[in-house]
C-alpha cells in the first residue's frame, strides 16, 4: 500500500507538470500495486485528467460520471471527483455546470487545505470565464492561503500566478506583474509546458501594456513549445491569444491564426473556446474591411452562442463589432438599435470600454453629430488617462498610449474638419504626448534595481560574445530591469488640456508663439497661436516630409563628423538645401504670424528628429519643445518667484536655473570632452567636474542628485527597441535612462552633449521616448540635447558659451539660440535643441 501511494504521488506530480507519458506509466504501475478502492478511484481521476489534456475530454468526463455513480467511495474521494468533473466542464466552456460541481466539491473538501485550495483555484478560473475578475481574485487569494497551510509551494505559486491574471483583467498591471513574477521562478522550471504557460499569460500583460510586438513574439514561442510536446489544447489557447494580439495591427494574419485555433479546439471537443476563436476571426474580417451581410449575421450568431454559454466577456466585443459594421454599411438605424442592446460596465476591461467609446463616436460622426462624437472620444481618453496615471513608469505610460491611438485620431480629425483653432489646440493636446498630461511621480529608490543596473554595466563593459552565458545574462538583466521599473506607482493625477486664454496669457508674458504640428490621415497641419492671432494651416502630405527629414538626419550626421575639403562642402551644401525645403514645408506659411517671437513647439511624433533650430525662419530664434503646451504652462505657473524662468528674454537672474550648483562630467574617449566640461565649468564658481577615472556611475549619480545644472559629455547610445536603455558611456560602463529614477533628486536643467542621446523612439505614432524624455519625466525643467551628431568643436564652443550666458541669468533656450548664432558661417552646424520649459 505504501509503495502504491508513493508511485501514485509521483504520477500526480508528473501529470501536474505536463509530463503525460511518464504519468501514464506510473498510473498503470500504481493500479497493480493496490486494491484500495479510494486510491484506485484517485488513480482513475488522474488518468482522466491525462486523457483530457491529451485529446479526449469526453472519455474523461465519462470516467468522472461513472465514479460519481458509485456508493462505495469516501466523501473526500467523491469531493475530488466533483472537482475533476468541474475542471473538465470549465475546460469545455460549461461555466454553470462547473460552478455546481465546484460547489459540491467545496462542501466535501472544506477541511482539507490542499483539496479545498484546488477547488478555489479552479473556481476562480470559472469566474474569469464569466468576466468576474473581482470574485476570481478573491478565490485565488484564498487558494493561496489554503495551499500555504498545506505547505504546497508549487500550488501556492499557481494561485498567485492566477491572481495576477485576475488583476490584469481588473486593469491593475502592476499587481498582475508582481503576482506573475513572484510565481514565475517557481513554475517555469517545472517543465517546458509550464514555462510556455507562464510566457503565454505574461504575453497578455504585454498586450495590455500596449507592447503587441513583444507579446506576439512571446506567444509564437509558447505556441511552438506546446506544439513540440503535442499539447494541442494549450497550443490552441496560445494561438487564440496571439490572434487577439494581432487583431489591430495585422487583421489578415489574425484571421488565419484564429481559424487555426478554432480547428484545434474543436478537435479537443472544446466548443466555447472554439466559438471565441471564431469571434476573433470575424472581428479580423471587419478590421480588414469586410462589409458583407453574411459577416454581420455571423457576428450576431457567435454573440448569441457565447451568451448562451454565460460568456458575456467575449460576446460584448462581438456585438460592438456588429455596431461598427452596421455603421460602415450605412444602416445607421440598425447600428443605433444594436448599440442600445450593448451594456458596458465601469468594471469591464479598459479595452472593451475604449471599443465601446469608439463605436459610439463612429456612429455619432456618421450621423453628422461631431460634438457628440468628440464627447465620446473625450470620455474614452479620460478612462485611458486615469489608468495611465496609476503607473509611475515612463516606459509603461508611453506604451499604454497605443490603446487610445484610434480615439485620439478621431478627435483630432474631427477638430481639423471643424477648423476652429481653439478646438484644434484642445485635440492637439489630447492626441499628442498623452504621457505629458500624467503628473510625474518620483519613485522610491529600488536597491535591487540599482544592483541589476550595476551588474548590467559590468557585462556591457565586458562585451560578451553573442549567445555566450554572459550575453544571455546581460539580456536577462535588461528584461528584469525593464520589468521592475514598471512596478512604480503613479500619482493618479491627470491634467486637462490648457485653455486658449491661459496659454495666450503665458505666450504674451514671454513674447512667444505656439506652433503645433499634427498629422492626420497622412496630411500635415499646423496651428499657430499668438496673443493676438490664431490660425490652422494645411501643409500638405506628411510622407514626403518624413522622407526629407530622414535625408536631413543622414546629412547632419555626416556634417557633424570630422569632414574637410570638397566632400565636406558638398555635404553641407546638400544639408543647407534640404533644410530650406523642410523649412518651407513646415514653416513657410506660418512665419508671418510668428514675427520675431520666441517659439514654443509641440510637433507630432511623425516629425521626430527635426532639427528645428537649423530651419530657415527659426535659426537664431529661442525655441523650446515641451512635452505639451499644457505642461509648459503648468511648469511656469508652478515656478516660485525668483526661482522661475523670467518673463521675457534676458530678464535677469530669474531666467536662469535656481542657485548655482553645477556638475559636469566627461566620459572616456571623447577628443575634446574634458576640455568641453572644464571650459564650461569655468563659467560657474564652485562647479564640480568629473573626468577620467572619476567619471564613474556611482559618482555621476551622486553628483546628479546634488546639482541644479548637470552637463554630461561622452559617447552615447540609443537602442530603438527600448529607448530607456539609452546611455552615456562612463569609465565603468554605460549610465542608463533607468538610472535616472534611482536618483534622490533631479537637476533643474540637464545638458546631454553625447552623440545619440538626443534621439528618440516614437511609440504609438506620437510618444517620443528617450534620454531627454526620461529626464523631463523625472522632473527636470529643461534638457538641452541634439537629435543628430554634433562636431566636437561645435559642442565645445557652443556649450561653453551657453554656460556663460546661463550663469549670468539668461534662460536656457535664449542662451542656446544666442550661443549657436555666434558660430562662424559655413562651418559644422549646431543642431542642439531645448526640450521642456526653456524659459
Amino acid at each position: 500500500m505504501a509503495e502504491s501511494g508513493e508511485v501514485y504521488a509521483r504520477a500526480l506530480s508528473a501529470a501536474s507538470a505536463g509530463r503525460f507519458p511518464q504519468a501514464r506509466r506510473l498510473l498503470d504501475r500504481a493500479r497493480v500495486l493496490t486494491t484500495d478502492v479510494d486510491l484506485l478511484a484517485r488513480i482513475e481521476l488522474t488518468s482522466a485528467y491525462v486523457v483530457a489534456e491529451t485529446g479526449d475530454p469526453a472519455a474523461a468526463t465519462a470516467t468522472c460520471r461513472a465514479l460519481l455513480d458509485r456508493s462505495d467511495l469516501r466523501d473526500d474521494t467523491v469531493g475530488r471527483t466533483w472537482l475533476q468533473l468541474g475542471l473538465l466542464q470549465m475546460r469545455a466552456g460549461e461555466a454553470g455546470e462547473a460552478m455546481v460541481s465546484f460547489g459540491e466539491a467545496a462542501t466535501r473538501l472544506g477541511t482539507d487545505p490542499e483539496a479545498f485550495g484546488r477547488v478555489l483555484n479552479n473556481r476562480g478560473n470559472v469566474h474569469l470565464q464569466r468576466g468576474d475578475a473581482a470574485s476570481a481574485a478573491a478565490d485565488f487569494a484564498e487558494a493561496d492561503v489554503q495551499f500555504g497551510r498545506a505547505g504546497l509551494d508549487v500550488e501556492r505559486a499557481k494561485a498567485r500566478f492566477n491572481r495576477g491574471y485576475a488583476e490584469l483583467l481588473r486593469g491593475d498591471l502592476v499587481a498582475a506583474l508582481r503576482g506573475m513574477d513572484d510565481a514565475r521562478d517557481v513554475l517555469a522550471p517545472l517543465s517546458p509546458a509550464y514555462r510556455a504557460t507562464v510566457e503565454q499569460d505574461r504575453a497578455e500583460v504585454l498586450v495590455a501594456a500596449g507592447m503587441s510586438r513583444e507579446a506576439a513574439r512571446a506567444l509564437e514561442a509558447a505556441a511552438s513549445a506546446y506544439g513540440a510536446r503535442r499539447l494541442r489544447r494549450f497550443q490552441a489557447d496560445c494561438e487564440l491569444t496571439l490572434a487577439q494580439t494581432l487583431l489591430r495591427g495585422d487583421p489578415a494574419r489574425a484571421r488565419v491564426v484564429a481559424r487555426r485555433a478554432a480547428r484545434r479546439f474543436r478537435a479537443q471537443d472544446s466548443e466555447l473556446p472554439a466559438l471565441r476563436a471564431e469571434g476573433v476571426a470575424a472581428a479580423a474580417e471587419v478590421a480588414a474591411g469586410g462589409r458583407a451581410p453574411a459577416l454581420l449575421r455571423r457576428l450576431d450568431e457567435l454573440a448569441r452562442c457565447l451568451d448562451e454559454r454565460d460568456d458575456r466577456r467575449d460576446a460584448t466585443p462581438l456585438r460592438l463589432q456588429g455596431v461598427r459594421l452596421a455603421t460602415q454599411r450605412g444602416d445607421l438605424d440598425d447600428a443605433a438599435a444594436r448599440l442600445g442592446g450593448v451594456r458596458v460596465r465601469p468594471a469591464d476591461p479598459l479595452a472593451v470600454r475604449l471599443h465601446w467609446r469608439e463605436v459610439r463616436a463612429e456612429l455619432a460622426e456618421a450621423r453628422g453629430r461631431r460634438a457628440e462624437a468628440r464627447t465620446q472620444v473625450r470620455a474614452g481618453l479620460a478612462d485611458l488617462h486615469d489608468w495611465q496615471s496609476s503607473f509611475g513608469s515612463l516606459d509603461l505610460q508611453s506604451t499604454l498610449v497605443g490603446h487610445g491611438r484610434d480615439l485620439a485620431q478621431m478627435g483630432l480629425r474631427s477638430a481639423l474638419s471643424d477648423g476652429r483653432p481653439e478646438l484644434v489646440l484642445e485635440w492637439s493636446e489630447r492626441a499628442r504626448a498623452l504621457v505629458g498630461r500624467v503628473a510625474p511621480v518620483r519613485p522610491p529608490r529600488d536597491p535591487a534595481l540599482a544592483a541589476d543596473l550595476t551588474e548590467l554595466r559590468v557585462l556591457h563593459g565586458a562585451q560578451p560574445a553573442p549567445r555566450s552565458p554572459e550575453a544571455r545574462r546581460r539580456d536577462e538583466l535588461a528584461a528584469a530591469i525593464r520589468q521592475r521599473s514598471w512596478y512604480g506607482e503613479g500619482g493618479g493625477e491627470v491634467g486637462e488640456p490648457t485653455s486658449p486664454d491661459a496659454l495666450r496669457a503665458e505666450l504674451a508674458a514671454t513674447d512667444s508663439a505656439l506652433v503645433a504640428h499634427v498629422v492626420v490621415d497622412g496630411r500635415l497641419a499646423a496651428l499657430v497661436l499668438t496673443p493676438d492671432h490664431a490660425a490652422v494651416h494645411d501643409l500638405g502630405p506628411a510622407d514626403d516630409v518624413r522622407r526629407l527629414l530622414d535625408a536631413v538626419a543622414a546629412d547632419l550626421d555626416m556634417a557633424g563628423s570630422d569632414l574637410a575639403g570638397p566632400f565636406a562642402a558638398a555635404i553641407r551644401g546638400s544639408l543647407t538645401q534640404r533644410l530650406a525645403t523642410v523649412g518651407d514645408r513646415l514653416l513657410g506659411p506660418l512665419l508671418p504670424a510668428l514675427g520675431d517671437r520666441r517659439a514654443v513647439l509641440t510637433p507630432s511624433g511623425h516629425l521626430a528628429g527635426t532639427p528645428w533650430s537649423l530651419l530657415p525662419g527659426l535659426a537664431a530664434r529661442p525655441l523650446t519643445i515641451p512635452t505639451s503646451a499644457t505642461r509648459w504652462v503648468e511648469q511656469r505657473a508652478a515656478a516660485a518667484p525668483g526661482d522661475a524662468p523670467g518673463d521675457g528674454p534676458g530678464d535677469g537672474p530669474g531666467d536662469g536655473p535656481v542657485g548655482g550648483r553645477v556638475g559636469l562630467v566627461a566620459g572616456p574617449h571623447v577628443p575634446r570632452g574634458e576640455e568641453e566640461v572644464t571650459k564650461a565649468g569655468s563659467r560657474w564658481p564652485g562647479a564640480e567636474v568629473l573626468v577620467g577615472a572619476d567619471a564613474t556611475a556611482a559618482r555621476v549619480s551622486d553628483l546628479a542628485a546634488r546639482v541644479d545644472v548637470l552637463h554630461l559629455a561622452g559617447h552615447g547610445r540609443h537602442p530603438g527597441d527600448n529607448p530607456l536603455f539609452s546611455a552615456i558611456e562612463l569609465v565603468d560602463g554605460p549610465w542608463f535612462g533607468y538610472d535616472i529614477d534611482q536618483l534622490a533628486a533631479t537637476p533643474d536643467v540637464v545638458v546631454l552633449s553625447a552623440c545619440e542621446l538626443g534621439r528618440v523612439a516614437v511609440r504609438s505614432g506620437e510618444e517620443a521616448v528617450g534620454m531627454s524624455a526620461a529626464w523631463l519625466h523625472a522632473g527636470a525643467r529643461a534638457v538641452v540635447s541634439s537629435p543628430a551628431l554634433v562636431a566636437d568643436d561645435v559642442a565645445c564652443e557652443v556649450l561653453a558659451a551657453w554656460h556663460g550666458r546661463v550663469s549670468h541669468g539668461e534662460a536656457p533656450a535664449d542662451a542656446l539660440a544666442a550661443a549657436s548664432a555666434d558660430l562662424p558661417a559655413g562651418g559644422a552646424p549646431s543642431p542642439f535643441l531645448c526640450f521642456g520649459a526653456g524659459w
